[in-house]
């Protein structure tokens, strides 16, 4: 949204924030309050470990002033995909607020002031079991019986988190809420401010029961307006009758913040998991939990010559709210190779880092994505961006930008055979597919995606000039 003049700095008021017209172009100084359940930092100790490690942690805490051992960036889903967003929207000002049991009460990474929602251990076990109800209900897993204790925990939370926003009103023009966690922040705000809520996760209305389909549509009338990920998404918005504005927006990387590392690198990483100099590798990255349907893959494998490499461990919800769905399901897939015989074909690498991941990429020659039912799927924008063939299941977001032989492959998630058939054609056709596939990488991008984004929230604000 840059456009040329030939003014001086001028400061103009437009849609509830300014715009300064500045030597050659017009930038937008809209001032965002983000709100998303994963913080874009997880603490591998608590607040108070690291008051006995430091003697004295200011408030807010510069993580610059930090050992990298204390604390991790999220490597990857909503989390980055806001950071992304951040850095390159040129937002006068970000503010951040989480959930972060145990965490510093605030911090400051890269300028970005992120502040975190603390729950005592009952609640935050009664709010986990709400919302992973939802999840897998939005997932096809299965239907989801409201617990009242349940739901009080999950807006106890909402609660607290829409207070924390509100602490920045008078300087925040939007607030951009993130997911089905937060679902009742928008009506709690109501009013006072133009709040949008970006829903990941799958809404295909009727395979929801009339409880579960009720509240969300009552929740999503509670923001100005809905972001949803894919058109298979928009569309079950509108079959569900919810009154409410919406826009489609592909979920995005952003592309510059993927280097590729050394040939000695890949090879150290390679040497690292066993991976073979002659193997032919297919690369699936994702937490382990069962939604991934990892098993699918390793089904898959057992009648190829390729070698599958599963990359990943668990989610923040698994390692920070005490739900251990990663550890059961990581046994389940190990017992499915024994059970089928492939210990020779399959690797489980556990937590990769940034780097590692890369070079992973770069040793791949095709990239899955298994999950019966997913929102969209960024890794397989991650594998375009390393011009990689991709094989993804017709349940995940991001089919909708694959085109059969184009592109990459989509299969029925219940037919391994459809999949093993893909796997080795996408092999077949490595540089076509990888170079197509790179051609598509702009559609979620966040070059592409940021001013579509921004566009959302100006509508979303619309109501709302001078009102404050």
């Amino acid at each position: 949204m840059l456009s040329p003049v030939t003014t001086r700095d001028i400061p103009l008021y437009s849609r509830g924030f300014f715009i300064f017209i500045t030597g050659s172009y017009v930038t937008y100084c809209m001032r965002i309050a983000i709100n998303t359940q994963t913080p874009p930092i997880r603490f591998n100790f608590t607040y108070k470990e690291l008051l006995e490690r430091y003697g004295e942690v200011p408030i807010p805490l510069d993580l610059s002033s930090l050992s990298d051992q204390d604390y991790q960036i999220s490597v990857g889903g909503v989390a980055r995909m806001m950071m992304s967003l951040v850095k390159t929207s040129g937002f006068e000002r970000s503010r951040w607020v989480a959930l972060g049991p145990g965490y510093p009460p605030q911090v400051v990474l890269e300028g970005i002031d992120i502040h975190f929602i603390d729950l005592p251990p009952t609640l935050l076990s009664s709010y986990t079991r709400f919302k992973e109800g939802l999840y897998n209900e939005a997932h096809g897993m299965y239907n989801y019986n409201i617990v009242g204790s349940d739901y009080i925990a999950y807006a106890s939370y909402n609660w607290h988190s829409a207070l924390k926003l509100l602490e920045f009103y008078s300087d925040t023009d939007v607030y951009l809420i993130n997911d089905f966690q937060q679902l009742l922040v928008g009506g709690i705000i109501g009013p006072s401010a133009p709040a949008v809520l970006w829903y990941h996760i799958p809404f295909v209305p009727e395979r929801l029961s009339d409880r579960v389909r009720e509240f969300l549509v009552r929740a999503f009338e509670g923001f100005d307006l809905i972001i949803s990920s894919t058109k298979r998404d928009l569309e079950g918005l509108v079959r569900s009758g919810a009154k409410v504005k919406a826009r489609q927006i592909y979920p995005f990387i952003d592309p510059s913040a993927y280097s590729h590392v050394s040939k000695s690198e890949v090879e150290s990483v390679s040497e690292k998991f066993g991976i073979k100099e002659d193997d032919k590798v297919v690369l699936l990255v994702g937490r382990m939990d069962p939604i991934k349907s990892q098993d699918i893959a390793i089904k898959a494998i057992k009648n190829t010559n390729l070698k599958l490499v599963v990359a990943g461990n668990g989610s923040f919800t698994s390692k920070s709210l005490g739900h251990d769905k990663a550890s059961i399901w990581a046994r389940k897939l190990r017992d499915l190779v024994v059970e089928l015989g492939v210990q020779d074909k399959v690797i489980f690498t556990g937590y990769v880092s940034d780097h590692e991941l890369m070079a992973l990429y770069q040793r791949s020659d095709v990239v899955t994505l298994t999950s019966r039912s997913e929102g969209f799927g960024l890794t397989i924008c991650e594998a375009w961006n390393y011009k990689k063939p991709v094989v993804v299941s017709e349940g995940a977001g991001v089919s909708e930008l694959i085109i059969n032989g184009v592109n990459g492959y989509t299969f029925s998630p219940d037919k391994p055979d459809q999949m093993s058939w893909a796997l080795v054609e996408a092999v077949k056709n490595y540089d076509k597919l990888g170079q197509r596939g790179y051609e598509t990488l702009p559609q979620c991008s966040v070059q592409t995606a940021s001013g579509k984004v921004k566009e959302a929230l100006e509508e979303a604000q619309r109501g709302y000039i001078h009102s404050k």
